[in-house]
């Protein structure tokens, strides 16, 4: 692949996603800065700024003094609502008020993507677009295999993901059989793992025939460039801890981190990971 020859600037929110999106970056050829969102020490070798969203002329300025040519966004981003109404006043400053400033969600504020693209004349790329080595292929990925019987229960999964995606809530749920027993809400994946374990402990779900899936599914509305679903290590052993025994994810659509670690955890944990496509797509 031709070493590139651009300049860009990764938006950088929580999450492992973007160290290695700044190492792929490197090694693609990139000119790199980081435009980080939350304080974080394991991002080096190129420059780190503080950005804040609350402050978005100055979000802009850096772009244009890097002479930014691409953008990435790296890792999940957490606004509360008076971020988000102000990034939308931002973003539709030269449009006329209709006086509604309600929050909207994530997949709303990705369009926000134009507004970055249009003041500074960069592009938006997806982090598969630099990195194409951390998509989900379409294949057991780690663990056991699953039987048939629990494929069809995660694509029912993956398909209840994506339905509560297309909603705007979030980009996962939880399973037992054809049983939804939860969905990803603002808390993100951990919380619902976390809620899963709880409910557990709680005899309400995960003592049947049936194992717990977690399904993890991009939003039907949501730009490529934009928070891809991600799972990694940390995300294998909380589902250990959890009762939760396989996870299920969009092929080519999902990102998967830590590969090397994640597949060992995986394996060592007996967690069966697959990569699936839905038939719609």
């Amino acid at each position: 692949m031709a070493r590139s020859t651009g300049r860009l600037s990764i938006f950088a929110g929580t999450g492992a996603l973007a160290p290695l999106a700044v190492q792929a970056a490197l090694a693609a050829g990139y000119k790199v800065q980081v435009l980080s969102l939350t304080p974080r020490e394991d991002v080096t070798d190129v420059k780190v700024i503080a950005a804040d969203v609350a402050n978005p002329l100055a979000i802009i300025w850096a772009l244009k003094v890097f002479r930014t040519t691409h953008i990435v966004m790296a890792g999940a981003i957490h606004l509360p609502d008076k971020a988000r109404e102000g990034l939308i006043r931002f973003a539709n400053k030269d449009v006329p008020s209709s006086g509604n400033a309600a929050p909207v969600g994530d997949a709303t504020l990705a369009a926000l993507g134009s507004v970055l693209k249009k003041m500074s004349g960069a592009d938006l790329v997806g982090i598969h677009e630099i990195a194409p080595d951390l998509l989900a292929p379409e294949t057991t990925i780690a663990g056991p295999d699953l039987v048939d019987a629990d494929l069809a229960f995660a694509r029912f999964a993956l398909r209840t993901a994506r339905a509560i995606g297309a909603l705007d809530i979030g980009q996962a749920a939880v399973v037992s059989g054809h049983r939804i027993i939860a969905v990803e809400d603002i808390g993100g994946t951990d919380a619902l793992i976390a809620r899963i374990g709880e409910l557990k402990r709680q005899g309400l779900a995960g003592d049947g025939a049936a194992r717990l899936i977690l399904a993890k599914a991009i939003k039907p509305q949501q730009p490529s460039f934009a928070d891809l679903p991600a799972i990694g290590p940390q995300t294998v052993i909380n589902c250990t801890t959890a009762g939760i025994t396989a996870i299920a994810v969009e092929a080519g659509r999902s990102l998967l981190l830590q590969r090397a670690e994640l597949l060992d955890t995986a394996n060592r944990l007996g967690i069966s990971v697959v990569g699936l496509r839905l038939a719609d797509e």
